[in-house]
Order: structure tokens, then C-alpha cells, then sequence
């Protein structure tokens, strides 16, 4: 059988006209997704229940608060500090809590320094990144119920942003994340038994998953020559080196995802996400170059799938682990990143495998011209993260 996708052909001849349109094509997507679209956007909301009603600390971060201000997302954080009361007023219109009695009123104000004078605001470092700290206090009627607390900042600017709030109970400390689908969490709700627990960390890793566009972007860069070898060799065969591939991803993100998550190995967060977008690169350079040599593919994966690990890990580390079934909810969080991958795998696979029946076509615009767009973002993605 002749192996016309293995055929090689000098790159400047076959790509010098698809590569035009496609940097004129990045040109025009990358500004778009610079306004306000720099990864990992989260915000930390410490929650506790006192005689009064609510209060609580929010961690905004300060490139998310200089967009929200109008200061542009490269302000410093000295000028996001030195907007600090007009930060707690924008956030004060944003966190709310409500009881069955009614509405609690909130009043919001910078959390100082020791020793600062009131309304000069401070920063905090978490994983290379700063963050302003805002503190509201909401009065509720006495002997409230059902109280729930709803955010509303930032989502509407960034569908990709979480929010991950720690409540503080009696019985100790519970925590979850809000998305812009999902932006309300009880306060006064029981604690969860280890079937519900389960049950939120699997969807927890799911949604990290779907809503990682890096994560699924590597794993599209992986499966792109597999779409020509199940139009060769039959999807049966295709499908056997993608297990061996994911599977590899898998071994290698969790090992480290449980070691980040544990605690036992913790990289700065900046070389984390700048390494992720380093080995989307690196992948769409095999698929240029090397598209024909599969055979180490896995081994790759797994060396990836380490670095990866430590990025699944960052939400994770930050919510609140079970006491009780803390390796349980850890299973149930991997769990659920493997049923979201499992998902995209199966979902990709199927239009690759039909659009490789066109081996010329599929070679040029799918292999190349896909690898080069998708080495372009990674490109940007890795320089942003590394500068920014």
C-alpha cells in the first residue's frame, strides 16, 4: 500500500501559501483574545459566618483588578493598591448575600497592612502572582437562614474566570469553585457525605478539564496524525495508539497532580503554565517536522503529562480537601479530568479520521496548517505567561 501521507515534500513549496493566511488569520485572533484573556484568571473569596452575618476577605487578583478599574491589564500593582477604596467600592456592587428573612447589606473596604492607615490597601503574593486583598462585611437579619453568597465580578469580562471561596465552619474548613455558569454557593448547608464529595470533584475535574484550553489544545496536537493513520489503517488501529498515547498523558499528570495536590512537590505557577504552553509548542513542532516518527509519541506523553500534572494540580491545592476520603476526592478529581479527556478524544478522532480520506488536503491544511496555528498560540501563550 502506498503511503502517500508519509510521502515528504520541501516545506517552503507545499505551505508558502497557507502560510500567509495563517498569520494573517493569528494576527487577527491573538489581539482578540489579549484584551482580557491572560490564563489562569482566579480570584479567592475566604468566607466566615460571625454574629453579624457574613464577612469576607477577597483575593483579586491585580491584573484582573486593573482591567476592572480602567488602569489596563499592565498596570503595576502600586497603582491597583493606590485605587484601593474604588476597588472596594466596584467589588462591594458585585458580592452579595441573601437570606430567606430578606437581603443582607454589605460594606466593603481595603484590607490594610498592620499598622497601615485604613483604606491603603495590601497585596499578597501566591504563586508568583499579586493579589489585592478587599474585605466585606454583610449584616443579615437576626437568626437568618439559608444564606447564600453569589458573585458577579469579573465573569461577565472573562467566562473563564473561577472563583474559589473557603467557608469556615465549626467542624472545620469546605471549600468550591464559581464560574460564570455557576455563581452562587450556600453558606449554611450541612457537610457533605463521601458519596457527594466524590460526586463534586469528579464534575470539578471535568470542568477543569473542558475549561483548560491549553490542556485540550495539547491533547488536539497529539491526536492530529492520528486522523491520517485511521484513514490508512482502520480506526480499530488509530485508536490503539491514541490509548497508548493518552494513556501516557495520563501516567505522567498523575503522578504529579497527586504530589502538587499532597503538597510533596510544588513548582512556581509561572513556570508551570509557561512550560504547558512550551510543550504545545513542542508537540506542534514534532507534528511539522516528524509527523511519521510515532513511535516515542507516548514517552513524550508522559514526559508532558508531568508538567501538565502540576497545572490540574493548581485548583485542586487551592480547594479545601476532605479530612475524611482526602485520597478519595483526590481519585474523583482525577477521575474526572479522564472522562472529560476521554470525551475529547472520542469527539475529535471521528472528523479527523473523515477529513484524512482526503490525504493530500488532510496533510497540508489539517497536519501543518493546524500545527502551525496551533504552535502560533502556544507561541504567544508562553511568551505572556513567562513575561507577564
Amino acid at each position: 500500500m502506498q503511503r502517500t501521507y508519509m510521502r515528504a515534500d520541501p516545506y517552503p513549496s507545499s505551505c508558502a501559501k497557507f502560510f500567509a493566511l495563517l498569520l494573517g488569520l493569528s494576527a487577527l485572533v491573538l489581539p482578540a483574545g489579549a484584551a482580557h484573556a491572560h490564563m489562569g484568571s482566579m480570584k479567592y473569596l475566604f468566607v466566615e459566618r460571625t454574629r453579624a452575618g457574613v464577612v469576607v476577605l477577597a483575593d483579586l487578583d491585580v491584573t484582573d483588578a486593573a482591567y476592572e478599574l480602567g488602569l489596563g491589564a499592565g498596570a503595576p500593582a502600586s497603582a491597583v493598591v493606590a485605587q484601593a477604596p474604588r476597588l472596594a467600592r466596584w467589588l462591594e456592587q458585585r458580592l452579595h448575600v441573601r437570606a430567606a428573612e430578606g437581603a443582607c447589606p454589605g460594606h466593603a473596604e481595603p484590607a490594610s497592612p498592620e499598622g497601615a492607615a485604613p483604606g491603603t490597601g495590601q497585596t499578597r503574593e501566591r504563586d508568583g502572582r499579586h493579589y489585592v486583598t478587599v474585605r466585606v462585611a454583610f449584616v443579615c437579619p437576626a437568626g437568618a437562614s439559608r444564606l447564600v453568597l453569589r458573585d458577579d465580578a469579573i465573569f461577565d469580562d472573562d467566562p473563564q474566570h473561577e472563583a474559589i471561596v473557603r467557608l469556615s465552619r465549626d467542624e472545620g474548613a469546605t471549600a468550591t469553585v464559581l464560574r460564570a455558569h455557576s455563581r452562587e454557593v450556600r453558606l449554611d448547608a450541612r457537610e457533605q457525605r463521601l458519596s457527594e464529595v466524590v460526586g463534586t470533584f469528579v464534575v470539578v475535574g471535568a470542568l477543569h478539564l473542558f475549561t483548560g484550553y491549553d490542556h485540550l489544545l495539547f491533547l488536539l496536537s497529539l491526536l492530529l496524525v492520528a486522523g491520517a493513520h485511521a484513514a490508512r489503517d482502520g480506526l480499530k488501529s488509530s485508536l490503539r495508539e491514541v490509548a497508548f498515547v493518552v494513556t501516557g498523558f495520563t501516567i505522567g499528570h498523575s503522578i504529579t497532580l497527586f504530589a502538587a495536590a499532597l503538597d510533596v512537590l510544588v513548582l512556581p505557577a509561572r513556570l508551570v503554565e509557561t512550560s504547558i504552553a512550551a510543550s504545545i509548542l513542542a508537540v506542534a513542532g514534532w507534528n511539522l517536522w516528524r509527523p511519521e516518527q510515532r513511535r516515542g509519541l507516548p514517552y513524550v506523553a508522559i514526559a508532558f503529562g508531568l508538567i501538565h500534572g502540576f497545572g490540574f494540580s493548581a485548583v485542586l491545592r487551592e480547594l479545601v480537601l476532605p479530612r475524611a476520603g482526602r485520597v478519595t476526592a483526590l481519585l474523583a478529581f482525577n477521575v474526572g479530568i479522564e472522562l472529560a479527556q476521554l470525551t475529547a478524544v472520542a469527539l475529535a478522532l471521528g472528523p479527523l479520521a473523515w477529513a484524512a480520506r482526503k490525504p493530500e488536503f488532510y496533510r497540508v491544511w489539517v497536519v501543518r496548517g493546524g500545527s502551525v496555528l496551533i504552535g502560533l498560540v502556544a507561541t504567544y501563550w508562553m511568551l505572556t505567561r513567562a513575561l507577564g
